[in-house]
């Protein structure tokens, strides 16, 4: 999507199909938008946003770039890694700028590995020209699966932290 200079707006768990070959593929584009001409985009709607996947420059100021796509793949890996988990669980979603804004970026999950929890974290720079590319995130990702490390522990996963929690949104 990046290449093709479209920002997706609506990148989340709910929106990826796991086909043959655990290949994902993306869908719902229902909140994209081509941005050929200036690589950013500004919202000048009111309609609802999926706030828990929403980066900080899109919450605060209703400006788009692929930067922020990059931001809601950090959460989306929270998603996966978490086994479905909830982001930001107990949180309404009406204060998630303000949390955001204040520096809180949701705990490393205990049975995450640290490299794995990195990247999220990358993902959630406040600057978005911090944040890795989504062509250095599938290098960086594609490194660690040849690695054959084990970057998921599921011994150690929390189900109290993750399952049957109430989305406030």
């Amino acid at each position: 999507m990046a290449r093709c200079q479209i920002i997706h707006r609506d990148l989340a768990a709910r929106n990826v199909l796991v086909g043959e070959g655990e290949k994902c593929k993306v869908t719902d584009f229902g909140m994209a938008r081509n941005v050929e001409q200036d690589d950013i985009y500004t919202r000048k709607s009111r309609g609802r946003l999926p706030v828990k996947w929403t980066a900080y420059e899109a919450l605060l100021y209703r400006v788009y770039t692929t930067q922020s796509d990059v931001w809601s793949y950090g959460v989306l890996l929270y998603e996966i890694f978490t086994v479905g988990g909830s982001p930001y669980p107990d949180t309404n979603a009406r204060l998630i700028a303000d949390k955001i804004q204040e520096g809180y970026r949701m705990p490393k999950p205990r049975h995450v590995d640290n490299k794995l929890y990195e990247i999220m974290m990358k993902c959630w720079e406040k600057d978005p020209s911090d944040r890795p590319t989504f062509e250095k995130l599938r290098k960086t990702m594609k490194d660690m699966e040849r690695n054959h490390k084990m970057y998921v522990n599921l011994s150690q996963y929390d189900t109290k932290l993750y399952a049957n929690i109430t989305d406030q949104e």
